[in-house]
């Protein structure tokens, strides 16, 4: 839940950055969401330029150029990958009282050599409900907890994509059990309306045809034979976001029943043990994304309406900040991706705000 392999050029800000922004308002919505969409592609980028190496690095330039510096990198303890970041805004002082003094980011998954075994891993963790035990989610909270005992929770901001937005929810959410609120971006959160009896059953379909989309996949060179021994049949189930586009194997109504169902059993199992709280995250949902798309309904039929939901998702969303790209997006890997969000003439509709209560 992340982004496929790209292009050096992609992850150049002169080619596909928003050089439109010359100046810079925070008090507008867009422009937030634009540079916070941008720091954190400056943390995929963080990782790609980790694995060039001795080449020239591309990710600075996307945190400078709004006047942030880099301050802090997470590091996995497995792979030694970069996850996430912390950014500092030199020009705070300056700025509106809208502007963040600290933005942390988290990186979704990275279908690219070197990343794919980890992220994946993470990804069927959530499958499960294990995010929040792993060592990533734990040296992210602790990082936030000793950064706001350093500096206080005043101007910090919380963002993600994809599998990324699920940490950025959690740190969040953890955060708001503390009293401490934190205004959280949460790019493309996978999210799915299905109860538990579809979901198994969907589960279920899917893994009797995991052997046919395994050797789909090797056949057309997308995943080495050794990446598959090494993940396991079930991290196949967590493959067909990209799977499908090649092969058009499933559905895309499956594909958000199966991705949503499995992030739905850790949002459950995350807020079984804690109380409701006012955290209030700021989502932003493309509706040809069907990993995402889902939030619409959320919010517009169950929110809205002040009804709790007879679906999973209510255990753990109960208010947040509805924005909708209706941009026509060139497909379901445009739909997800990060790079939408920080377009010039991007079609962000009103935000809404959705409470339960």
């Amino acid at each position: 839940m992340g982004r496929s392999a790209v292009n050096v050029v992609e992850e150049d800000f002169s080619v596909s950055g928003p050089t439109h922004l010359d100046a810079i308002d925070w008090a507008k919505p867009d422009h937030q969401c634009s540079i916070m969409a941008c720091l954190v592609q400056a943390t995929y980028v963080l990782e790609s330029d980790r694995k060039r190496k001795n080449q020239e690095p591309l990710a600075p330039v996307w945190w400078k150029c709004f006047g942030f510096e880099l301050i802090k990198t997470f590091v996995d303890d497995k792979d030694s990958s970069i996850f996430g970041a912390i950014f500092r805004n030199t020009r705070y002082n300056d700025q509106t009282p809208q502007a963040p003094r600290f933005v942390i980011t988290f990186r979704g998954t990275m279908l690219e050599g070197g990343n794919i075994s980890q992220d994946l891993s993470h990804d069927l963790l959530v499958g499960d409900g294990g995010l929040g035990s792993t060592s990533r989610l734990k040296k992210a909270t602790q990082y936030v907890d000793s950064h706001i005992s350093e500096f206080g929770s005043e101007g910090i901001f919380l963002a993600g994509h994809s599998l990324g937005s699920s940490m950025a929810m959690l740190v969040g959410a953890n955060m708001a059990t503390k009293g401490i609120h934190i205004k959280t971006f949460l790019f493309n959160l996978p999210s799915c309306l299905t109860d538990e009896k579809t979901s198994r059953r969907l589960i279920a379909r899917f893994l009797q045809i995991t052997p046919l989309i395994v050797g789909l996949a090797v056949s057309v060179g997308i995943f080495p034979i050794a990446t598959i021994a090494s993940l396991g049949m079930s991290a196949s189930v967590i493959m067909i976001d990209t799977l499908v586009v090649a092969s058009g194997i499933a559905t895309l109504t499956s594909l958000a029943a199966l991705i949503g169902s499995c992030v739905l059993a850790m949002q459950k199992r995350m807020m079984q043990c804690q109380t409701a709280t006012p955290f209030t995250p700021y989502l932003f949902v493309n509706p040809g994304d069907p990993v995402c798309k889902n939030w619409v309904t959320y919010f517009r039929n169950h929110l809205k309406e002040k009804k709790r939901s007879p679906f999973q998702l209510a255990g753990f969303v109960e208010s947040g900040v509805l924005s909708i790209n209706s941009t026509r997006s060139g497909g379901i890997l445009e739909a997800h991706g990060l790079k939408q969000w920080w377009q010039q003439g991007m079609n962000l509709l009103h935000q809404d705000e959705y409470r339960l209560s």
